[in-house]
């Protein structure tokens, strides 16, 4: 039986919360700034290695209070929240780094967003082949699709703009969910059967190179959405891999369809200093395709870190196929047999 409307903070339309930006955005004041250019500073001083930053060693006596209400924002309101003001031209490479893991420090625990163990990513096209199953489209300059990620949270810091486009998407598969059962319940329900994905190459030892979860999962009343159409589609490479029925690829193909709709996602454009945190079991993210600049000091260029949270929701048995593990405060992330965890100030 599928379960009622979800009436929660986090379902809503973008075509609304378009309209309510002081909900979901905070702009660092003069004194917020100082103090996480203190904190960055005695961190380096310490000479200890970026990936051992933690809320401990990175002190924010008053923004870290700031920090703690948008992680409960995260996991019981709307979902995603902006920080704005960050001075990014102000600082070097190695002092955004400090800044953009001390603030995560405060909202969770770094985990490995590849088989390379990186704590801290970089979003940046590197023109990667898009028809090589191993390319992560955030390696292009194509669209990404609406999608979620490996983890609790999903946090970014823009450093560099693309020339045109890149425009970030968030959209709720909550209210997806919703209106999915609405229009077609028959399909919501096929969304509860497990579907096969690509691991891509990154392949936990003992592991295939596929497993399989489904795209909405309902525990203890919470509902949890887990979806990648390419790696959905790229897991059929595998001639093991359970085969996608007919009504499956039916449903995933409405599922893109209504989360596409205009009203559905909220659009922003990420600018320098600008820090997006996600919550990924509520939330849907994309990014637009972008043109980039033709000067390599200019091109775009975000860090990116996966963040699990301390207090959080109780995940199905079957993430830990993809999670590592499914308990709360220690999971999520890629972590394979050549995985050694660091967070690289390039990459």
């Amino acid at each position: 039986m599928l379960p009622d409307p979800f009436d929660v903070p986090a379902a809503w339309y973008g075509r609304d919360i378009s309209k309510k930006q002081k909900l979901w955005s905070y702009e660092f004041n003069l004194n917020e700034i100082s103090e996480l250019e203190n904190a960055s500073k005695a961190f380096s001083d310490a000479g200890l290695p970026l990936g051992l930053i933690t809320s401990d060693n990175f002190p924010l006596p008053n923004l870290g209070e700031v920090v703690k209400r948008v992680q409960k924002e995260l996991r019981d309101g709307i979902g995603f929240t902006l920080f704005r003001g960050l001075p990014v031209d102000r600082y070097d490479q190695k002092m955004l780094a400090t800044m953009f893991c001390g603030i995560g420090s405060h909202i969770g625990l770094a985990r490995s967003q590849n088989a390379a163990g990186h704590l801290l990513g970089h979003v940046r096209n590197i023109g990667a082949d898009l028809s090589d199953p191993r390319t992560r489209v955030y390696q292009t300059t194509a669209r990404q699709h609406f999608h979620t990620d490996s983890t609790d949270v999903v946090g970014l810091l823009c450093i560099n703009k693309a020339k045109s486009g890149g425009t970030s998407l968030l959209a709720s598969s909550v209210t997806l969910f919703n209106e999915i059962v609405k229009r077609r319940p028959d399909l919501a329900e096929e969304l509860f059967n497990p579907l096969a994905r690509d691991r891509r190459g990154e392949i936990p030892v003992g592991q295939m190179p596929f497993y399989s979860v489904p795209v909405y999962n309902l525990l203890d009343g919470y509902l949890t959405c887990f979806y990648h159409r390419e790696y959905i589609d790229s897991a059929q490479r595998y001639d093991d891999a359970p085969r996608i029925t007919a009504f499956q690829k039916e449903a995933i193909d409405f599922f893109d369809e209504v989360v596409n709709e205009p009203g559905m996602y909220l659009s922003m454009s990420l600018e320098p200093g600008d820090m997006q945190f996600v919550y990924n079991h509520h939330l849907l993210h994309d990014r637009t395709e972008f043109e980039d600049w033709p000067e390599p000091e200019r091109r775009r260029h975000l860090m990116r870190l996966w963040l699990c949270l301390p207090e959080d929701r109780p995940l199905p048995d079957s993430f830990a196929q993809r999670y590592g593990s499914v308990k709360v405060g220690c999971r999520g992330g890629v972590v394979t047999k050549e995985t050694v965890l660091h967070a690289p100030i390039d990459a």
